[in-house]
């Protein structure tokens, strides 16, 4: 557990790497761009699918890791997936459950199968951090037919 001191330290770094981050995007392009975002490669929002369903996921702009085996506080800017089969994205900072509907990609991997019955299915990829806590912004949710 950080202290007061060394939240308030790392809520200071976090937003001027941040700061920086957009400043750069800036101007490197000329716009604005998004911050980070996690999202299916595959399959395709509204695609109908047959079981066992295969999965992929993406992000932009976050570094997708395994977790270590030991975690004395979570790294910054870096987590990994976790799919949730028929739910919607968890709330920012919430931990994942290890338990169904979620599935935890702690190794790092970003590809899944699985079977599923037929009929219409919502999944939700979402990045936790190395304590499976949940991160702004770094959901995505799908639905999917499965014949």
């Amino acid at each position: 557990m950080l202290n007061m001191k060394e939240r308030k330290t790392r809520a200071l770094g976090v937003a001027v790497l941040a700061g920086a981050a957009a400043a750069a995007a800036w101007s490197m392009t000329g716009q604005a761009q998004e911050g980070p975002r996690v999202f299916f490669v595959s399959p395709a929002d509204g695609a109908t699918v047959s079981s066992p369903v295969a999965f992929e996921f993406g992000s932009e702009g976050f570094s997708l890791l395994p977790v270590p085996e030991e975690v004395e506080q979570p790294r910054w800017a870096a987590g990994h997936y976790h799919i949730g089969i028929n739910t919607e994205c968890l709330a920012a900072g919430e931990i994942i459950p290890q338990s169904s509907p979620w599935v935890h990609f702690g190794d790092g991997s970003a590809i899944f199968e699985s079977l599923m019955p037929p009929g219409e299915h919502t999944f939700a990829v979402q990045v936790g951090d190395d304590e499976h806590r949940t991160i702004e912004g770094l959901c995505s949710t799908i639905t999917v037919t499965v014949e």
